[in-house]
């Protein structure tokens, strides 16, 4: 190639300058146009993408699984697109995705919203068999025939109780039990994060997850929202595309500085020849 090359700039110096300044202008003209069709290809590709992504968020559903400290994640597709392209779209949400539209034009009374998330949760104990020895405690208190359930003194950080149960003992016939919640708690610590999903074809994608510390505690549904910008080749891109960030910001300058070089020499050849 590189001989190739040399004998074609031979047989032009042989030929006269103005030739060679022709081919050198038809080759930037050349470089010229699969520039602007090769940027025109990619804001189509990346349009194209967005749309993939947004259809794929709102068909998607919430998936879970079990993180490496054995917590429950819950994680479902973000939609990346404007808040104007949803109300357009409004028609196909989902009442959840209706309903963070919604709470985000509430509060986004200037563009000021970067990412959002509407977290649906509920808490539900399959069945409970408190007694004494089994991490609690069942105390009987005379002469108001209560009992007393609880594990306080226990060492479970995901549900604790405290229960009364009342005219348990002695049984009075015309009296019926009763059962007296006197505190039940969840303690829970959730952790939530937007991530790039590893998927390269689909433009990587932006996933929500929300974790529970408490086995207790599901995630029944997740909608997020980003705005499109949020790009992982441009806000965390990998060597390759930090070099085609460079040239895609740089692109027209680099250009106009070769132009500008070329025509230089192109025009001192000329005159010192």
């Amino acid at each position: 190639m590189k001989n190739l090359l040399k004998q074609l700039w031979n047989f032009l110096k042989q030929k006269n300058n103005l030739l060679i300044a022709i081919v050198i202008l038809l080759l930037l003209s050349m470089a010229t146009i699969i520039y602007f069709q090769r940027k025109k290809i990619g804001n189509l590709n990346n349009q194209y993408q967005t749309e993939v992504n947004l259809n794929n968020a709102l068909n998607d559903t919430v998936s879970h699984y079990k993180n490496k400290r054995d917590e429950w994640v819950a994680e479902k597709l973000t939609m990346q697109t404007t808040i104007k392209n949803l109300e357009k779209n409004y028609d196909k949400l989902s009442a959840s995705q209706k309903e963070l539209v919604d709470r985000i034009k509430e509060i986004d009374k200037k563009n000021t919203v970067i990412t959002a998330a509407l977290i649906k949760m509920s808490v539900k104990v399959d069945s409970l068999l408190a007694r004494d020895g089994d991490n609690g405690t069942v105390v009987t208190v005379y002469p108001d025939s209560t009992v007393n359930i609880n594990n306080l003194a226990s060492k479970d950080t995901t549900f604790l109780y405290d229960i009364n149960v009342n005219k348990v003992l002695p049984a009075i016939p015309n009296i019926k039990p009763t059962l007296l919640f006197k505190s039940l708690e969840f303690p829970n610590t959730q952790f939530v994060e937007f991530h790039w999903k590893n998927d390269k074809k689909k433009g990587y994608p932006i996933s929500f997850s929300a974790t529970n510390t408490n086995k207790y505690f599901r995630t029944v549904n997740i909608d997020s929202y980003a705005i499109p910008a949020l790009s992982k080749e441009k806000l965390n891109p990998n060597g390759w595309q930090k070099v085609g960030n460079f040239f895609i910001r740089n692109g027209k300058n680099l250009l106009y500085v070769g132009i500008g070089a070329v025509g230089g020499a192109t025009a001192y050849y000329i005159i010192t020849k």
